[in-house]
């Protein structure tokens, strides 16, 4: 069982850790809101996102029964007018993939984004070469929309990105399928 809690300034210390390199922080990241290396006050600054009334992200470190910290995944660009938001930064710890966590972390965020936000629409996109990322969003109801051809460059190379998306009905049907 994996349980999400809010990310806290205390977890700051471990995802650096698990950050270890500029490809790593494109991967976790994406380009744009943070350069390698990670600190403090870059966590700072996005943890701050999560704040507020009418936040625009929800931030979550997740963690076995046990209270041992094993990811990191986020709720991001929340639309509250399209009733939409990206899911994001996920992150499994280096010790715990291949255990099923990822999936268990998405099956949280979706339940927080579909059941608590209200949401109508969740997307994500994924690095085409990270093929267990997109077998485990697919199992959890994601559909493939798109592919952004050679849309990274990182040193020489150009990674494409694959659009997902899960539309609340969708996870409905998998969601009342799985309790049933």
């Amino acid at each position: 069982m994996i349980l999400l809690r809010p990310f806290a300034t205390s977890d700051f210390p471990r995802l650096i850790g698990w950050i270890d390199s500029k490809e790593m922080l494109l991967q976790w990241a994406g380009p744009g809101e943070f350069v390698f290396p990670l600190t403090d006050d870059q966590l700072r600054k996005y943890q701050s996102g999560s704040e507020g009334d009418r936040y625009f992200r929800r931030v979550f470190a997740a963690a076995t029964e046990d209270g041992t910290v094993c990811g990191h995944i986020e709720l991001g660009a929340i639309n509250y007018d399209n009733q939409m938001a990206s899911l994001c930064r996920v992150f499994v710890a280096p010790e715990y993939r291949g255990k099923g966590v990822c999936a268990l972390m998405v099956e949280k965020a979706l339940a927080v984004g579909f059941g608590e936000l209200g949401l109508r629409r969740i997307e994500l996109r994924v690095f085409s070469y990270n093929s267990p990322a997109i077998r485990c969003y697919e199992r959890s109801g994601f559909v493939r929309e798109g592919l952004l051809r050679k849309s990274q460059k990182v040193g020489n190379l150009y990674w494409d990105t694959v659009v997902m998306a899960i539309l609340r009905e969708e996870w409905e049907i998998t969601h009342h399928t799985q309790r049933d």
